[in-house]
């Protein structure tokens, strides 16, 4: 085979151009610290490299909304503690209230510094983040969620409640309803509540009750009767006292005549219903003081109540003293203390279920960092210069193109004529 000296030319200089070639890929790959500085360089790895970096892309977004996340609830939290202080004072002043020794001024006095407690849980409801949105108005975050109509609180916006992603199936919430947590407090003793007609004309309080057994949901009623002893008429402690019940389910008619009774009553005995006689029944509530004839109490199932109207009734009942029906106030009192003690039991149902999802949120940040250092170094181990190995690399091609260099120099150099 004949060889041109073009042809020695062509080969020796592309031999140098492919070793200078490989210098200069070393070079770059050097300069950035990566193997694969553009696709060509590995298609395999630059595509798998391409799909991991977007799963860390969405980590990292994943990531910044459970901090997002983490900074509101943070805040609702420290709204609702706030709450459940405030309440916690409410419920002091409910216990120094009930000093029977207590003056219809002195009550009125305290009935004032409730007001201001009012306004600061009002103000608290209407609470807005750094955005302007309002944290208890629902999905309405623009709109003001409470707002005093007619003397009474109106909630102005929807019981749903902000969200966002934090995983790629997880949705958080991370407002609360203002319905939810002011509105939605149950009365009485959380199952039923308990209560003395207006009309009562005697000195009978009810207890707020408890559940023994289990609870049907009907209404009661128990009426009582007073008859004198025909042998001292006059003297009402000989007056035989008994009381009937009437039994009706939600949503009916209260019946014309008693489901069951009479029976006998004494002061501060427990009375267990429906049926009195039997201590195994459904429930029990305690009746002290002396009922009037055609004086009556009532037991239904609990609804619910927001918390403004139960600091509303807290502060007409004290601004109406205890003087005048001493029974209808300790009657309406023991009620607003039940209300109370279930609007702090509110307020913590509320706090635990927001530091869940915080806790949840502190899970799901420690799962996202271990994915985090994952998606990295398998970016790494796919794309970044192994330094040994390109070192020995660019030893390897500088001896090569040196040996190219001077062997072009010892072929182009050869020639008859030198011999001549």
């Amino acid at each position: 085979m004949r060889i041109s000296t073009t042809q020695l030319y062509d080969s020796g200089a592309n031999g140098l151009l492919r070793n200078q070639y490989d210098l200069y890929k070393l070079q770059n790959q050097f300069s950035t610290g990566r193997r694969v500085v553009t696709p060509a360089d590995d298609p395999v790895a630059a595509s798998q490299a391409l799909v991991t970096e977007q799963k860390l892309n969405v980590n990292q977004q994943f990531l910044d909304n459970q901090g997002n996340a983490r900074a509101q609830l943070a805040e609702l939290e420290s709204l609702m503690a706030s709450v459940g202080t405030s309440l916690i004072d409410v419920k002091s002043r409910w216990v120094e209230a009930g000093n029977g020794a207590y003056s219809d001024s002195e009550l009125k006095a305290i009935a004032v510094d409730l007001r201001s407690k009012f306004q600061e849980f009002l103000g608290i409801a209407n609470s807005a983040d750094a955005n302007g949105l309002y944290r208890f108005a629902g999905y309405q975050g623009a709109t003001q969620p409470f707002v005093q109509e007619g003397g009474q609180v109106q909630y102005k916006g929807d019981s749903g409640a902000r969200q966002l992603q934090v995983e790629a199936s997880r949705f958080m919430e991370v407002s609360y309803s203002g319905r939810q947590f002011f509105e939605a407090i149950p009365e009485g003793n959380g199952v039923f509540v308990t209560g003395a007609d207006t009309g009562n004309t005697g000195s009978g309080v009810i207890s707020n009750g408890s559940v023994l057994t289990a609870y049907s949901g009907n209404n009661y009623r128990l009426e009582f009767t007073r008859t004198p002893d025909p042998l001292y008429p006059t003297d009402t402690t000989k007056d035989t006292v008994e009381y009937s019940i009437y039994e009706w389910a939600p949503g009916a008619a209260m019946p014309g005549t008693p489901t069951s009774g009479p029976f006998a009553y004494k002061s501060g005995d427990a009375i267990f219903l429906p049926d009195p006689t039997d201590p195994t029944k459904e429930l029990n509530v305690v009746i002290t003081g002396d009922p009037a004839t055609n004086d009556s109490f009532t037991l239904r199932p609990s609804a619910t109540e927001s918390l403004f109207t139960t600091l509303d009734t807290f502060i007409q009942t004290l601004e109406q003293g205890n003087k005048s029906d001493p029974a209808a106030f300790q009657n309406a009192m023991l009620r607003i203390g039940a209300s109370i003690d279930q609007g702090i039991q509110h307020v913590l149902d509320g706090r635990a279920d927001v530091g869940a999802r915080m806790a949840e949120l502190d899970s799901l940040s420690a799962l996202g960092g271990d994915l985090d250092v994952q998606y990295q170094s398998q970016i790494s181990d796919l794309v970044d210069l192994d330094y040994t190995k390109a070192i020995t690399d660019l030893s390897r091609n500088l001896l090569q193109l040196q040996a190219a260099q001077q062997s072009f120099m010892k072929v182009t150099g050869l020639s008859l004529f030198n011999f001549l």
